[in-house]
């Protein structure tokens, strides 16, 4: 494990240098620079004060959207953190090689204030509402071979706690499930005009408006489409309601532009039926799949983007932005 690994490679050098080169222990965790190689220079006391939990798992050769989660001490989920990332080449386990950092963005899919949503049949849904704690964190990467890799984060938590954590993660030669640059599959979706009971299709509550389109035929007509893959009812993560409330909100302002299509996952989950399009988006070769999953696809069937995880509006929106303009991939 890179934790493991990482942490007797370097300790015994963060606690060396730590009173010469001292910690970013300011009131903000300010980057703009070269790989920081946090590790390094992080005080003995921070060390230990925060988890990092990966929330996604297809990582792979090119452009990434990395999501983790940050505990405290006590593995209780924290929002509102600052965050510098720092991705490490694990080629050589005996010394790990910092290549690149950045800050993360916050992710907060259903928090915030609440407010209702009137439905297409009348329903009012409420939004918002949500755990301000329970939240991903975001970072582009792009990773330029497979293999071994790591992400050490830098914390600062809304009450003031700094630490460092991290962690090791596999990158893969290829993605394992429909990734951006690939041509969208022309999925024959079943929408509201399919099926007698919309909740045959959607287990939310109330069931969604994003069920009148087949992605096969947006493809066919030249739109550009947002797919989000979740089950609101039985996602394990609970994260599926609100990322489902996220790409509604984007299709609010984009709908005129955009085509929305929400896919369930199971079929029938009591009998462990799995949706044909969601086997064919994003099923791995070892026949498991992860949830929630949004695409951006662009007028020319190409994904233009995809976040797996806690993903919310505000990390969606410059890419819905630009196809919406019309932008290929």
């Amino acid at each position: 494990m890179f934790r493991n690994a990482f942490l007797l490679a370097t300790a015994g050098l963060a606690l060396s240098v730590a009173v010469a080169c001292g910690g970013d222990d300011g009131d903000s965790l300010d980057f703009d620079g070269p790989p920081r190689d946090p590790a390094r220079n992080v005080p003995a006391d921070q060390i230990g004060l925060i988890n990092i939990i990966p929330a996604g798992s297809d990582w792979y050769v090119g452009d990434n959207n990395f999501v983790f989660g940050i505990t405290n001490s006590k593995d209780e989920p924290q929002g509102g953190a600052e965050a510098v990332a720092t991705f490490y080449d694990l080629s050589n386990p005996d010394s790990p090689r910092a290549v690149y950092s950045a800050k993360a963005v916050q992710s907060a899919p259903g928090v915030g204030k609440e407010v209702q949503h009137v439905h297409a049949g009348g329903q009012v849904h409420v939004h918002g509402g949500e755990d301000s704690d329970r939240v991903g964190y975001y970072v582009p990467v792009k990773f330029d071979h497979p293999g071994k890799w790591g992400i050490a984060v830098e914390g600062k938590l809304k009450d003031g706690t700094q630490g460092l954590d991290n962690i090791g993660f596999t990158v893969f030669e290829k993605a394992n499930i429909v990734a951006p640059g690939q041509p969208a599959p022309k999925s024959d979706n079943l929408t509201k005009n399919d099926v007698t009971d919309i909740r045959e299709i959607d287990s939310g509550t109330p069931p969604n408006d994003m069920h009148d389109v087949k992605i096969k035929d947006a493809i066919a007509a030249g739109r550009p489409l947002v797919v989000v893959f979740s089950t609101p009812a039985f996602c394990t993560s609970r994260f599926c309601g609100p990322v489902n409330e996220e790409v509604e909100a984007l299709r609010e302002n984009y709908g005129d532009r955009v085509d929305f299509v929400h896919i369930e996952i199971w079929r029938d989950f009591d009998k462990g039926l799995m949706n044909p399009t969601a086997r064919e988006w994003l099923l791995w070769p070892d026949g498991s799949l992860r949830e929630p999953v949004v695409y951006a696809i662009d007028k020319n069937g190409t994904v233009f983007n995809r976040w797996e995880g806690p993903v919310a509006a505000n990390i969606m929106d410059l890419s819905v932005k630009a196809i919406a303009e019309g932008a290929t991939r």
